[in-house]
């Protein structure tokens, strides 16, 4: 019985991986004389290998070796090798680790390289630019960072900091089960001034750093001491889903600022949109979207769903399903005037052109052209640099590879999206496999893609990820280097 339980168990692990996912959060901090750049790593459970361990019955254990490395001006200042090991437990789940670079202030190209253990080709590059400021000024705010959860912790955990366990925020959201946010940060005082200081802190509409309904804010007076660690608490639970940031500001006893500082977030709160919505019976002017009819609307917003992200990706499914007339305008409204703040109406209309021109071009006779999968992918990331049709290949269905130089929404290069027909119905595409992060992929593409081949309905193996090689299987070939 014990055999069975662990095959099936490492069966439902490798169904569920998907290619290697990392978050990463940095900030910069200053301790005595010398400053740091912290960087908190989470492996996405879902994402890696699981291994039953030899040392504990019925237990799994992912590994993930890291290479940070550190660069300015194409010289490397600072680098890490090591190994990230998730603990013992029953199922997959993520993990997470706290490194600490000492540098000078400077702006820097941080380069993350992950490697799974369990499964060498699940890799996974990562490169963005980082800050580490100069607190040179007589009042200075370190990076201010978001967590998801805190509490006391007396044991020697990385991601503790005076003896406070705070885990950071997946890709800066702030889920449903979250009711709090905690903020951290420290204020450095470099003059020994006495004068009386206050932070003051809240929360805006918006990512822009000024501008923006304000939300909430609460005051809070400090103490005189050099170096002040502060964790500071908002409510989130009666706040809808939406893009907001987090802004501080140390001030003096006249309401001078001293020093701000602003770290973005997203909302995600389904039960409090679903009461909001129901219930909108707002009266104001929403300019263009007033005298759209019932079908205009519905079709405006089945054609902006492929722009909308989680988390009002679902919440826009349900307003137009379920929500009345006017929410359903409002909340039109409300997408376009997020996305294009000026001349809302203008973009919106020319956007449409092109929906409209997608919903002709990829309809399938099953929804609008744009539902479709190609469709969906054409408007959300835009158009790809190149395409590649396969219909003559004996033993494939016919495929479509859609290459991409660049996907600003992941900061991604080189993505490929692989579409096939497996229906054989004209334009009845299929996204089978892509490499962008958040869409379909899927380890055993080959397999489903050749899988009228007799040699391929023979294999028939559950984990099976690739085919063997033929003449006319060029598939692979096409996928990883055309």
């Amino acid at each position: 019985m014990r055999i069975l339980l662990s095959v099936f168990l490492v069966l439902l692990l490798n169904i569920t991986l998907n290619a290697l996912e990392i978050s990463i959060e940095t900030g910069s901090f200053k301790d005595g004389d010398k400053t740091y750049l912290e960087a908190y790593v989470r492996v996405f459970g879902r994402s890696v290998e699981f291994k039953e361990m030899t040392t504990r019955e019925g237990y799994v254990q992912a590994s993930v070796n890291f290479t940070i490395i550190i660069s300015k001006d194409g010289k490397i200042v600072s680098f890490e090798k090591f190994t990230l090991n998730s603990p013992a437990l029953k199922t997959f789940q993520d993990f997470l680790d706290v490194k600490r670079f000492a540098v000078e202030p400077g702006n820097y190209i941080l380069k993350i390289e992950a490697v799974d253990n369990h499964n060498p080709e699940n890799k996974l590059d990562i490169e963005r630019s980082v800050i580490v400021n100069n607190y040179s000024k007589a009042v200075e705010l370190s990076d201010v960072q978001l967590f998801g959860k805190v509490e006391q912790s007396d044991e020697s955990n990385p991601l503790a900091k005076n003896g406070i366990y705070m885990e950071p925020l997946n890709y800066g959201v702030v889920t449903e089960d979250i009711d709090v946010l905690n903020i951290y940060t420290e204020v450095y005082l470099n003059t020994g001034s006495k004068d009386l200081l206050f932070v003051k802190y809240g929360i805006y509409d918006g990512f822009s750093e000024a501008g923006g309904k304000e939300v909430m804010r609460k005051v809070k007076k400090l103490d005189n001491q050099s170096s002040q660690p502060l964790i500071l608490q908002l409510p989130v639970d009666k706040i809808p889903t939406g893009n907001y940031r987090v802004e501080l500001e140390v001030m003096d006893k006249t309401k001078a600022v001293l020093i701000s500082k602003f770290a973005n977030f997203t909302r995600s709160n389904a039960k409090f949109d679903l009461e909001y919505w129901k219930t909108y019976n707002d009266k104001e002017d929403y300019s263009f979207v007033n005298d759209m009819t019932a079908d205009e609307v519905e079709y405006g917003l089945r054609a902006t769903s492929p722009i909308v992200f989680e988390p009002k990706k679902s919440l826009l499914d349900y307003i137009i399903k379920d929500a009345p007339l006017r929410a359903q305008k409002k909340f039109l409204f409300s997408i376009w005037k997020e996305k294009e703040p000026r001349n809302t109406e203008q973009h919106y209309f020319q956007y449409l052109t092109i929906a409209k021109a997608v919903d002709l071009e990829y309809n399938s006779n099953v929804g609008y052209g744009f539902e479709t999968d190609r469709g969906y992918i054409f408007l959300r990331y835009g158009k790809p640099n190149s395409v590649l049709t396969i219909d003559q290949e004996p033993e494939s269905y016919p495929y479509e590879i859609w290459y991409f130089n660049q996907v600003e929404e992941t900061t991604q290069t080189n993505v490929r999206f692989l579409f096939y027909n497996k229906s054989l119905v004209a334009k009845d595409y299929k996204l089978l496999h892509s490499t962008c992060r958040g869409e379909a992929q899927n380890p055993a593409w080959e397999v489903e893609l050749y899988g009228r081949a007799p040699d391929v309905q023979e294999q028939n193996k559950i984990d099976a990820v690739q085919v063997g090689d033929g003449w006319d299987r060029k598939a692979r070939q096409y996928f990883n280097e055309y």
